[in-house]
């Protein structure tokens, strides 16, 4: 292919045995390509000598993939703003929250209650009335604008603050779901100056997507067995 294509920054990709996937974050989708046909596109991507993947044979069905993503704004002919078409390299981790930490004390959860349920009621607004893209964009740039500020500089506290979490989402009237749970457990987090990555994997061979937080090599709400069937697609 004669053509040189741009992935755009909100896209994400993610290397599975027999397919690609794509997260398209501003249209809040994810999309299954076979790897065979997307590999036969990657010479014409920027950045692709950087994936480590070997492309395959150019086809037509390269082009006709090619025209399809240019249409769904995962691609573009422009050089501006593009990022280089590399799959997503997060560690998974090593280590959980121990569930069967010490009970926290009344006053624990007497002075942390408000802030759980506040942040718990964002995430619910956020999901139900905001676009995923606008939640993502809010959630980086606060964690950008905190930068400088140790990530975990008191990891018991920081454990103390998860188990909290867990006890009083009992009390919150919402089913269990990673994006809900994990989006009101980085909510609580910042405000108390904690800011753990927000993680999205993905299987491909049955497709599945996940997300959860985690910390260094520390997952906080999931277990290490849990998230280690997942391929990290995006962090934040």
């Amino acid at each position: 292919m004669s053509h040189r294509f741009f992935l755009q920054p909100h896209v994400f990709l993610c290397r599975g045995k027999r397919h690609w996937v794509i997260l398209d974050v501003n249209r809040d989708k994810y999309l299954c390509v076979d790897r065979r046909q997307f590999e036969a596109l990657g010479p014409s991507l920027k950045g692709w000598e950087g994936s480590g993947c070997t492309a395959a044979p150019a086809s037509e069905n390269a082009g006709a993939l090619a025209d399809d993503l240019l249409s769904l704004g995962i691609l573009s002919e422009r050089a501006a703003d593009a990022k280089d078409a590399l799959p997503t390299a997060y560690p998974l981790p090593t280590e959980a929250i121990d569930p069967d930490l010490p009970v926290p004390s009344r006053r624990s959860f007497c002075t942390r209650a408000g802030a759980f349920f506040a942040s718990s009621a964002r995430a619910s607004r956020e999901l139900r009335g905001q676009r995923f893209q606008l939640i993502v964009e809010s959630v980086r740039a606060r964690k950008s604008r905190n930068a400088g500020r140790a990530l975990l500089s008191d990891f018991e506290r920081a454990r103390s603050l998860v188990s909290v979490f867990d006890r009083l989402r009992w009390y919150y009237p919402r089913s269990y779901l990673c994006l809900f749970d994990s989006l009101a457990l980085i909510h609580f987090l910042a405000r108390f100056g904690v800011f753990p990555d927000w993680v999205f994997g993905v299987t491909a061979d049955p497709f599945e997507a996940h997300c959860w937080v985690q910390a260094g090599n520390v997952v906080l709400n999931d277990t290490v067995e849990r998230v280690s069937a997942f391929t990290p697609i995006m962090s934040i």
